[in-house]
């Protein structure tokens, strides 16, 4: 499971920026773990889809207010999901392409004089190779970035 942390420099009331945090988090579906003076820790519902919010990728968070510094740690389980829902796409998308196109090959005379014909469900797939590493960056750096921006507003709004 990929984990983010981060810190930004904090000298205000814990309690106000933990507050801001559950007023962005909670209506997202967010659920508080724990709550306390020093500590918020909040576990997250996950993508459903990459056009959701982004601070969705957060499976769970747990923001720390230290003497100096307002933390955050956070695992990206719904980042994680969602590159498992795109690998097993593509793979099942490859194999029933496979099937079909050795099966139209195979009963169909006028095909089988075409070998070629057989390399087409690999050529639909061939994109994605570099289509999905571009992709799983883009979605952990987008929630990174979310879960960024998010603790520079508790830490700036106290």
């Amino acid at each position: 499971m990929q984990i983010h942390e981060d810190y930004v420099a904090f000298s205000g009331e814990s309690s106000r920026a933990f507050n801001i945090a559950l007023q962005t988090l909670l209506p997202l579906g967010f659920l508080v773990e724990s709550k306390g003076s020093d500590r918020l820790a909040v576990t997250g519902p996950g993508f459903n889809s990459t056009r959701q919010n982004a601070l969705l990728g957060i499976s769970r968070a747990e923001f720390i207010a230290e003497r100096s510094s307002l933390r955050v740690r956070a695992e990206l389980g719904g980042v994680d999901r969602m590159l498992r829902f795109m690998v097993i796409l593509l793979v099942g998308l490859g194999i029933f392409d496979a099937l079909l196109f050795t099966t139209l090959w195979y009963f169909l005379d006028e095909l089988r004089t075409h070998i070629w014909f057989l390399a087409i469900p690999a050529l639909t797939l061939v994109p994605w190779i570099f289509i999905a590493p571009f992709m799983a960056r883009w979605i952990g750096n987008r929630t990174k970035d979310a879960l960024n921006t998010l603790l520079q507003n508790m830490a700036m709004m106290v």
